[in-house]
């Protein structure tokens, strides 16, 4: 029964009957495996018998056509400036909380004061089915550079499982590894597993519906010395006492952590003296050595270093100053 308050354009000794046409327009669509939408249209002007408060949604589990089970209702009971002057408005309703793969029988009843009126023709709507829950995820990383991943089967599995699937790879990255596994299996060892990386692994089960919810689980890889030299090493420009040196960073499976500065050495190579180091903070890819002797041919090479010290040094390149005349 819906609302219970007076009307003010009826007289009390009126008597107004409940609506005699049922809702109209009703559909009746799933939404997922445990919910449904349910949509209507008010009753005829003619047949709404006052001005209508609410409706009711009924609905009942269904099995070999018949109802089974206890008949439900939820109510919408409208606010007063939604009370209805035209039978233009539509509704909606989401009944959720239903079983998967279920068949249920609706219909919508408008109520005023008066009490419910006439039931929509019933509306037979199946649930789809459901997928798996989440499956339980175990990440072992290794020190060989590999992670192994290992898997049990979701608590949930909504019928048989039919494989899983599972997405890995550096959460600095934009694309991740996507790989499939049948059913039987629960293991798989990823290798190339950067050092002084963050990765993200997400596994989903999958059954003849499709693939359920994906269990999720990070690990980070202890930083190290970068494995790497810096790439590409060379002079963009130069002066009779100054070079622009430019480089790349180490590769990316060299680099074993965050690259946090950068250390050049050079020396003439015609003075046998101990090479000069520079260093290069922040972590620039360029750097322009200045107080250089003219026309004197140099050798440099370039290292990278994260917090746990310094990789290995380039190759080292060669570059001349300019002779004083030009290089100015």
């Amino acid at each position: 029964m819906g609302g219970t308050g007076g009307c003010n354009s009826l007289l009390s000794n009126d008597v107004v009957p409940v609506p005699s046409g049922p809702p109209r327009k009703v559909e009746v669509e799933a939404v997922n495996s445990t919910a449904v939408k349910v949509s209507w249209r008010s009753p005829v002007p003619n047949k709404q018998h006052g001005q209508i408060r609410g409706y009711q949604v009924h609905y009942v589990r269904m099995e070999n056509g018949e109802p089974k089970g206890q008949p439900m209702l939820k109510d919408i009971m409208l606010a007063d400036a939604q009370w209805e002057y035209d039978d233009t408005t539509e509704h909606e309703m989401i009944i959720s909380g239903l079983q998967p793969e279920t068949t249920y029988s609706f219909t919508v009843t408008a109520y005023t004061t008066k009490g419910d009126g006439a039931r929509s023709k019933p509306k037979l709507v199946s649930t789809t089915g459901a997928v798996p829950g989440k499956p339980r995820l175990v990440i072992s990383h290794t020190q060989m550079n590999t992670a192994l991943i290992q898997w049990h089967p979701p608590v949930e599995t909504f019928g048989p499982l039919q494989g899983y699937r599972l997405k890995f790879g550096r959460k600095d990255m934009d694309t991740l590894t996507t790989m499939e596994f049948s059913e039987k299996e629960d293991h798989f060892t990823a290798t190339d597993i950067h050092k002084g990386a963050s990765y993200v692994f997400r596994l989903s089960a999958r059954n003849k519906v499709g693939f359920g919810e994906e269990m999720v689980k990070e690990i980070s890889v202890p930083e190290e010395v970068p494995s790497g030299f810096p790439q590409n090493l060379h002079s963009e420009s130069s002066t009779s006492t100054s070079v622009q040196l430019t480089w790349q960073m180490p590769l990316l499976a060299e680099r074993n952590g965050i690259i946090t500065k950068y250390t050049i050495l050079y020396r003439d190579i015609n003075v046998a003296y101990q090479p000069v180091e520079v260093p290069v903070v922040p972590a620039d890819t360029t750097m322009t050595l200045s107080g250089l002797k003219p026309d004197t041919t140099y050798d440099v090479k370039v290292r990278a270093h994260t917090s746990k010290g310094p990789g290995p040094y380039s190759p080292s390149v060669q570059f001349r100053t300019l002779p004083v005349d030009q290089g100015r």
